[in-house]
């Protein structure tokens, strides 16, 4: 996601923060020290509410992250790659370099997320209630009461959202798995749940307006913002199965290119960008050793170290590895390619067979395919 930085890795997998969420997390730790804790605990102290506010919000956002991480080792188990997880203005996400491969996989899923934040949920309110019965003989705890009990609300509430039947929500993701599983038809699944998706954005949108015209300005405003951006999330879902259902059962060899640029493994990162970067205004470069593919490497990439350090410094250092890549075969059909391209910004994906380098996919070649096809007017279920 552009506008992101990585914090951390987790089982091999990125967490990213984008700069959206330092807006919200201001936000939370400014209602949590101005509303909710000062209403419960008015003796406390500015000093101690703010204090008890900035654990509270920062453990809020860690039952975030475990719910995405939830999400991302179930789909590590159905042996989907998760890129990386991000935080931002509107919580997590998970990002997959592919699609489920099936029903029952989006199904468990789906279903992790919410389930772990019910968990988290549940614990926090049973903290809670163990220190409110012990309260009187220890008042030093009511710290850990607040927070407990915040943390028990806010998950349920983020569990109970999350079920809403709407694509992209879980319960969206769970509701395609059902009809997926039931029809057999992936497409009309995404296409119910996103219609889904754009239903629930706009009674949200209605619920919005009710809400500030009643003089809720604030969450009025916000749950508008979270309806704008669920009806997108929900419209770029059915243009995505619209544009896998437009190219059919092509194959990745139609549309591969075998005239490519590759660099050594070893090569100097100075030494690529002078004679494969720059003269052929490259975005990626596969690497290879002896026609095997062992990375791929994007400006990116090479942006990552100085330019003191390019004549020094090889390629492998930077590189994305083979075994992280995703990667098609001449065979395969472009809706996979489609997937394995997901919503990031990878320019090319590497046609592998039988190990060795056999050319590569451009993203815009499969765009420009797929725009040919429309204005043409090819019906692609024909």
């Amino acid at each position: 996601m552009p506008g992101s930085f990585r914090v951390a890795r987790v089982l091999g997998i990125d967490i990213r923060i984008h700069i959206s969420w330092l807006l919200i997390f201001f936000l939370v730790l400014l209602s949590l020290a101005d509303q909710v804790f000062p209403a419960s605990y008015p003796q406390w102290s500015q000093q101690k509410t703010f204090i008890v506010s900035a654990i509270a919000a920062f453990l809020f956002f860690t039952s975030v992250l475990l719910h995405e991480l939830a999400h991302a080792i179930v789909a590590l188990r159905f042996k989907m790659s998760v890129s990386s997880i991000t935080l931002f203005l509107l919580g997590g996400v998970a990002n997959l370099t592919k699609e489920p491969p099936s029903a029952k996989a989006e199904f468990f899923m789906a279903s992790a997320g919410p389930l772990t934040s019910l968990v988290i949920g549940g614990l926090g309110l049973l903290v809670q209630q163990l220190v409110t019965d012990n309260i009187s003989r220890v008042p030093s705890l009511q710290p850990v009461e607040a927070v407990a009990g915040y943390l028990g609300f806010i998950n349920i509430a983020v569990a109970i959202f999350n079920l809403v039947p709407g694509f992209p929500l879980d319960g969206g993701r769970v509701l395609r798995s059902i009809i997926w599983g039931l029809r057999g038809d992936r497409v009309v699944a995404t296409r119910i749940a996103a219609r889904g998706g754009q239903l629930v954005a706009g009674l949200m949108v209605v619920y919005a307006a009710s809400r500030v015209l009643n003089g809720e300005a604030t969450g009025g405003l916000w749950l508008g913002l979270i309806a704008y951006f669920l009806y997108g999330a929900a419209s770029q879902a059915l243009q995505q199965e619209r544009v896998t259902a437009a190219v059919g059962s092509v194959r990745v060899a139609q549309l591969m290119t075998t005239d490519f640029r590759s660099a050594p493994a070893g090569t100097p990162i100075g030494q690529l960008i002078r004679d494969i970067v720059l003269p052929n205004n490259l975005q990626a470069i596969p690497v290879v050793a002896h026609d095997k593919l062992v990375g791929l490497v994007t400006i990116a990439d090479l942006r990552k170290v100085e330019q003191d350090q390019w004549a020094t410094t090889p390629v492998d250092v930077v590189m994305t590895p083979a075994s992280a890549l995703a990667t098609v075969s001449p065979s395969d059909e472009l809706v996979a390619a489609l997937d394995r391209f997901g919503g990031g910004d990878l320019p090319l994906l590497p046609v592998v067979e039988g190990g060795s380098l056999v050319g590569v996919l451009f993203r815009e070649s499969v765009v420009g395919y797929v725009r040919m096809r429309e204005m043409l007017g090819f019906d692609a279920r024909r």
